[in-house]
Formats: structure tokens, C-alpha cells, sequence
């Protein structure tokens, strides 16, 4: 038997180590190889031999800290024996929630029965919310509208700022998933009434919108109602027969605002070739020229102009503009 075989969740202990007879010195030995990498103390994570990457390992630096972040936490989880569950960021990652900022170099977890927080190497232990669930890998977590809610409440374990566009980033993300209704957030926030920071997160949960289909997207429609922009989601158009599906338009012109455009023909690509860019670019281009033969104006926003708002302003004036021209000539 080999010590792969006895991971759950990708991670074993060194009680299930010294089964095989493999002590202290034995695991330093596999984590110099590179065969296991220690999570906390008294519990590894395992890369079984010909599986491919390593479960700590990711295609980009931010898939590659969630799932760190996700061996540590099933690690505390399971080194308290069933007494605590997944709680904050710590649950949206085991649930495969939608994150943007929330801080992943410690996990956050609940204990039922205590009325305070406590500490603990690499976690903040609350106290429990909510009536727990089982997360995808069978670890329990806080319900999830209840990790929505805490994702954006300032962290009186660790001091760390409330963060309340992060609530609305992954409500977003758990309405279109699926995860939780209108109304379990607004139970969920009722909850946390007493919590520092619930009026900022309770304010922007009225936007949530399960149809805004990524972190940018979320970011986007938020930039714009800041802008006083009146607009609808997820519009949909057909062109000779094909059906085409916008992020946005605005409600009182022609015109379309699309986040990342050609991103949409890049899904799962960490590195596309040239031949792969020039049909994204042709396909986007062909669909472009379909929507602007319906009369239709086009503003593009980029993950970096999201962090200008003038930009964005600038990009969809430009497009009104035109379409005001278009529709006097």
C-alpha cells in the first residue's frame, strides 16, 4: 500500500503515515521530492504518482491559491474531528464559489457553542451562523448565502477591513451557480444584523444578479450604475438565424457594453496560440458586425479600465455619440 492510497480530500496525517511505517523523517524526505507538501501541522497533502498536477497546484497564481487555501482548510477541519465547519472565503472555496480579494493566507472557520472568536495557526474560528452543509469534497461548511454575507463583514479575528463589494461579488457568483436564493441572502444578512460592516454589505446585496457571469462582469455593472447608467443584463439579439447574448445595454440607446469580448473565445486557454487569437479575433469581429447591423453601438471595458471610471464613461459616451449620429444622418 502506498501512502497516496489512504488521502481523503487529497491530504493524509501523520497517524495514517505511521501505519505504513513512515515516520517524521520519512514525510521531510517525500516533501523534499516533491511528493507531498505539508499543509499544517501533523497533516500533508499527497500528488499521486501519474495524476497529473499536484492538488497544490493550479494553471494561474489565483487557482493555485485556492486550492491551497482549500487543503488547508478540509486539513483544519478534519484535525478538529467534525467540531467546526468551513466558514467566510474558506467556505465560498470548498462550495466553488466566486471570490475577487478575500485574503486566502488564512481559513475561517466556525465552532458551534462558543460566543467569541478564537485563534488558531493559519485560522480565525468564529462562532457558528448557520445550520451547516456538506461542501462538494464532503467537509462541512456555513450554509453559503451565510458565507456571502461574511465575505464582506470586517474580520474581527484579523483586524482586516470589511470588504463589502466582496458580498456582492460572490452573490453574484452564487446566484447564477445556484447556491443560494434571494431570499436565503436576505435571511442570511438578517442574521449578521449586529455584525460591523452589515450596512455597506446590506446595501449592495440589493444589486446582487446571478446573470453577471464573472468577477469582471460584476465589477463592470456596479462601475456603471456608480455612473448613473440605467441598463439591463444578459440581452439577447438574433442575426440571421444565430443567436447573439450581450453583457449589457443601455436603456436608453443602442448601445451595448461588452466586458472582455474576446475573452469568450479564450475560455480555458492559459496560453492561446497565435492561430488561436486570429480566430477569436475574426469570430468577435464577425459578431460585432452582425449586432451592428441591428443599429447597435459597441463600448468595450477590459479588466484594467474597470479601475478607472472615467475610462469607462469615456468608452460608453463615444458609443452613444454615435449612435445619436447614426440615427440623425
Amino acid at each position: 500500500m502506498e501512502l497516496h492510497e489512504l488521502a481523503v480530500h487529497d491530504l493524509v496525517s501523520t497517524a495514517d503515515a505511521r501505519t505504513l511505517g513512515l515516520g517524521p523523517s520519512d514525510l521531510r524526505r517525500l516533501v523534499r521530492a516533491g511528493t507531498v507538501r505539508r499543509v499544517i501541522r501533523g497533516w500533508y497533502a499527497v500528488r499521486p504518482p501519474g495524476a497529473g498536477p499536484a492538488p497544490w497546484e493550479g494553471d494561474d497564481v489565483f487557482e493555485a491559491h485556492r486550492r491551497r487555501h482549500r487543503l488547508l482548510t478540509v486539513a483544519l477541519v478534519r484535525s478538529f474531528d467534525g467540531r467546526v465547519a468551513a466558514s467566510h472565503q474558506s467556505a465560498l472555496v470548498l462550495l466553488g464559489g466566486r471570490l475577487w480579494r478575500s485574503p486566502l493566507d488564512v481559513a475561517h472557520l466556525a465552532r458551534s457553542g462558543d460566543d467569541h472568536s478564537r485563534h488558531r495557526a493559519m485560522a480565525v474560528i468564529h462562532p457558528l451562523a448557520s445550520p451547516t452543509v456538506l461542501a462538494a469534497p464532503g467537509v462541512p461548511t456555513v450554509h453559503p448565502a451565510h458565507a456571502v454575507v461574511q465575505v464582506g463583514l470586517r474580520s474581527r479575528g484579523t483586524g482586516r477591513p470589511a470588504m463589502p463589494f466582496e458580498s456582492l461579488v460572490a452573490a453574484d457568483g452564487a446566484l447564477h451557480d445556484g447556491l443560494v436564493s434571494p431570499d436565503e441572502l436576505v435571511a442570511a444578512v438578517a442574521v449578521h444584523a449586529g455584525h460591523p460592516g452589515i450596512p455597506g454589505v446590506r446595501e449592495l446585496l440589493r444589486w446582487a444578479d446571478g446573470r453577471h457571469e464573472s468577477v469582471g462582469e460584476t465589477r463592470l455593472a456596479q462601475a456603471m450604475r456608480a455612473l448613473g447608467y440605467r441598463f439591463r443584463a444578459q440581452v439577447e439579439y438574433a442575426v440571421d438565424g444565430r443567436l447573439w447574448r450581450v453583457d449589457f445595454e443601455l436603456e436608453d440607446e443602442p448601445v451595448l457594453i461588452e466586458f472582455d469580448g474576446m475573452g469568450k473565445y479564450l475560455a480555458g486557454l492559459a496560453a492561446p496560440t497565435p492561430q488561436q487569437l486570429q480566430r477569436a479575433l475574426a469570430a468577435e469581429k464577425w459578431r460585432e458586425d452582425a449586432l451592428r447591423s441591428l443599429g447597435k453601438q459597441m463600448a468595450r471595458v477590459t479588466w484594467a479600465d474597470l479601475d478607472v471610471l472615467g475610462v469607462i464613461r469615456d468608452k460608453i459616451e463615444a458609443a452613444r455619440s454615435l449612435a445619436r449620429l447614426r440615427r440623425t444622418a
